[in-house]
């Protein structure tokens, strides 16, 4: 028999931090014609932003402009990069599951690089990551605030009613 204080216990073990599994990677069913690819040239950078813009709603996510550069000898944007809107990490002292807020970062990876191209003056996708970290559905887009559109009615009692 053996008594209850000559049991040896690794503390260590005890108060050891959980392992992180490894980052999943979600890939959204799109049809190839709106997938982004290196190499795709766009006349303006409003039509690239438009462009990825209608990749992320038929993927199922919100997409932001995280940074640009002008040239202010032209006053032209250089280079936009376009991004999950989930991109980025949590600064919240609230614990994760009590956050019920859906579009709370997840250090997304997915993301677009466009800059112009000094010679043709059109505008080139030169890096692009379709991989995100997080879940992405088509059939939910709609009630994503980037991908929400006022139907018709709705839309003449607002202009009625100003």
């Amino acid at each position: 028999m053996t008594d209850w204080f000559s049991i040896s216990l690794d503390l260590n073990s005890i108060h050891e931090e959980p392992q992180l599994e490894e980052q999943m990677e979600f890939l959204c069913n799109v049809d190839e014609e709106y997938v982004p690819k290196v190499g795709m040239t766009f006349k303006s950078c409003t039509e690239a932003s438009e462009f990825y813009k209608e990749y992320a709603k038929r993927a199922g996510f919100s997409s932001k402009i995280q940074n640009s550069q002008r040239n202010k000898e032209i006053d032209a944007i250089k280079n936009q990069l376009f991004t999950c809107k989930r991109e980025g990490k949590r600064r919240s002292d609230i614990p994760e599951a009590e956050k019920t807020n859906p579009m709370s970062p997840a250090n997304c990876p997915a993301r677009m690089f466009v800059h112009i191209d000094k010679l043709t003056q059109r505008y080139v996708i030169s890096k692009v990551v379709l991989e995100h970290s997080h879940p992405c559905s088509a059939d939910l887009a709609e009630i994503l605030p980037q991908h929400r559109e006022l139907s018709m009615y709705v839309h003449h009692v607002i202009v009625n009613n100003d």
